[in-house]
């Protein structure tokens, strides 16, 4: 029997669909089906030709048996609208889903790798660095499911892809949401429709033990278990517990301990047996409180640190990357400038150095004019100082902070010594985020990093209404960072977010239900109530965009211009501006004539 014709539906049993038969149809007259990958029991997956835009992707086809059930297409559905909501690097893309001829499919993202079970079958026991890797992937992914109220419900090896991403061979995908739950409260008729009451959905290797006595209320807890189950197998080479029957593996699963690592492989840190045994609590109050708290202790292992809440998508992390990358660039054109073997330094890209926001980095048009709105700004405002003193005030020399004895550094005196400067209330606000995330502990011994004079400034205490200068909050930001971030300008938006949280105080009266672009073009005189010694200018303001210039009188700062760049997102954010995408389109510091944005966001 020869393979449908272009256009001709999938309209197959299920033998068809196991057996390959689909190859060479095409599904809504643009996926050409070219090799089945695999064939489970409601459906099948297939590599196929996406002819509209030439790439590869996969797609789920239900069995034409299983596409009868209500409750299965529902899932179906939910998987499609689960996975589609997360965007997440570590999480499986959607990228359509549709119904032909009464069967629904799933088009996703084509990852040329292996599943974590595959790599476990031929590999054996993972490194300690390797596992903890592995897990702190999927952990981030499972966290943005679970910002976005999903739980996975059916975490396990075979739902966890290896792929070659980013230089990192063992970059995770997480895979199928068929299972997915909302966390949260459902109506009755949901539980009904999908899940039969004491119905237990997923593998039970990998369920936590109060699936298994029946209580499966949503809990981002359930899917900490099943990655303590998955981290256990890799260190181990096996699962914690297995069982003839199901009876069997349930009981062990719900009242026995986990055979202690250590017994398995002598090499086992005590602490990382612990950490894992955490996971793997009988108990929810037991396990750890959530993905970033079990990933954060994964970290000295070899585990990969995960951003928090707004994390920045990728396009955004490679983006920060070209911005480090231009910096070293520059740094490089310069000491060959001061060596005498001068080379022209290469024009500006065109394309963005950096983004913020909830979104990548594809930027809207900001070229096209709104009819009904567009303003025209050339203003600047001199921050503290008022609108109508004159800018040569600012350029008035202050004694350089090694000129001044350390006694006088006190913040009682800083606001007569320094150009430029932060107002205290946005100091405090960063250090508040690095005691919060990662401790009192480790904020004081970053603080015995910092060059002396600065480590005194903040010693002595920062009051809401004092003055620091400017050079020494960046080398704060530079030091957090570096030292717990991983040097590559994540720490530094996140940092100029709070600043902008501890801003919004002055504007919620101000711009109570104003829209953003209202925002922006006040944006310099409000800035200039907490940031002193540093001009911004609105250039161009329409509905949705805007284009910003930052200058800091003074030597250009790459931390300066990323800082700012978060500062600006969270507080059109805070303004209600959804998709909110600010753009660093120049930077001074990286060689071009001036540090600029670019600001879209739907209203």
């Amino acid at each position: 029997m020869s393979p449908p014709s272009s256009g001709e539906a999938p309209h197959a049993s299920p033998s068809r669909l196991a057996s390959g038969a689909l190859v060479g149809s095409v599904i809504k007259d643009r996926y050409h089906l070219v090799r089945l990958i695999g064939d489970g029991g409601v459906g099948a997956v297939y590599k196929a030709a996406d002819q509209l835009l030439r790439r590869f992707v996969a797609i789920k086809l239900l069995h034409p048996t299983t596409a009868r059930k209500p409750e299965a297409v529902e899932r179906f559905l939910r998987e499609a609208r689960s996975a589609a909501g997360i965007g997440h690097p570590n999480v499986t893309d959607v990228l359509d889903f549709g119904e032909e001829r009464s069967q629904p499919f799933l088009v996703m993202e084509y990852l040329r790798g292996r599943s974590l079970s595959h790599a476990i079958a031929h590999d054996g026991r993972f490194s300690v660095e390797r596992a903890c890797a592995i897990a702190t992937h999927s952990l981030a992914g499972l966290a943005a499911a679970h910002h976005r109220g999903i739980l996975h419900r059916d975490l396990k090896p075979a739902n966890l892809m290896l792929i070659a991403q980013f230089g990192d061979p063992d970059f995770v995908k997480v895979c199928d949401f068929g299972f997915a739950t909302l966390i949260g409260p459902r109506s009755i008729d949901d539980a009904r429709s999908l899940t039969p009451a004491r119905t237990l959905v997923g593998t039970p290797a990998y369920a936590a033990p109060e699936r298994l006595r029946g209580d499966d209320r949503p809990d981002p807890r359930m899917d900490v278990y099943s990655m303590g189950v998955v981290l256990y197998e890799m260190l181990a080479g096996r699962r914690p517990f297995d069982g003839a029957t199901f009876q069997e593996l349930s009981h062990k699963v719900r009242h026995d301990a986990p055979a202690p690592l250590r017994y398995l492989r002598p090499d086992m840190p005590d602490v990382l047996e612990r950490i894992v045994m955490k996971a793997l609590g009988k108990e929810r109050e037991e396990r750890w409180r959530d993905a970033e708290e079990f990933a954060d202790a994964l970290v000295p292992f070899g585990g990969k640190q995960i951003l928090r809440a707004d994390q920045p998508s990728d396009s955004f992390t490679m983006d920060l990357l070209r911005l480090r990358a231009r910096e070293t660039e520059h740094r490089d054109r310069v000491k060959r400038s001061d060596t005498g073997d001068w080379t022209a330094p290469r024009e500006a890209p065109e394309q963005a150095v950096a983004v913020a926001g909830s979104r990548g980095s594809d930027r809207l048009d900001t070229g096209a004019r709104s009819q009904s709105l567009e303003i025209d700004v050339s203003f600047d405002t001199a921050p503290g100082v008022g609108d109508g003193v004159e800018r040569d005030r600012l350029t008035e020399r202050a004694p350089a902070m090694d000129e001044v004895p350390l006694r006088d550094t006190h913040v009682d005196a800083i606001p007569t010594l320094v150009e430029r400067a932060f107002e205290g209330r946005l100091v405090l606000a960063v250090l508040r985020y690095v005691g919060d995330r990662f401790g009192q502990l480790a904020l004081r011994d970053l603080l015995t990093y910092l060059p002396a004079l600065t480590r005194d400034l903040f010693a002595a205490g920062v009051a809401e209404d004092d003055w620091v200068p400017y050079d020494a909050v960046l080398e704060l930001l530079e030091r957090i960072d570096a030292t717990m971030g991983r040097d590559d300008l994540h720490l530094v938006v996140e940092c100029g977010r709070e600043m902008a949280n501890a801003l919004t105080a002055y504007l919620t009266v101000e711009l109570s239900n104003a829209p953003p672009e209202l925002l922006v073009t006040h944006f310099p005189k409000y800035a200039a109530r907490s940031v002193r010694g540093v001009t911004f200018r609105v250039t161009r303001v329409g509905r949705g965009y805007a284009q910003l210039a930052l200058d800091e009188h003074g030597q250009s700062t790459l931390t300066g211009g990323v800082c700012t760049l978060g500062m600006l997102e969270r507080l059109l954010t805070n303004a209600g501006a959804e998709e909110a995408e600010v753009t660093m389109t120049q930077c001074r510091a990286l060689g071009d004539d001036d540090t600029r944005f670019d600001l879209t966001w739907l209203g």
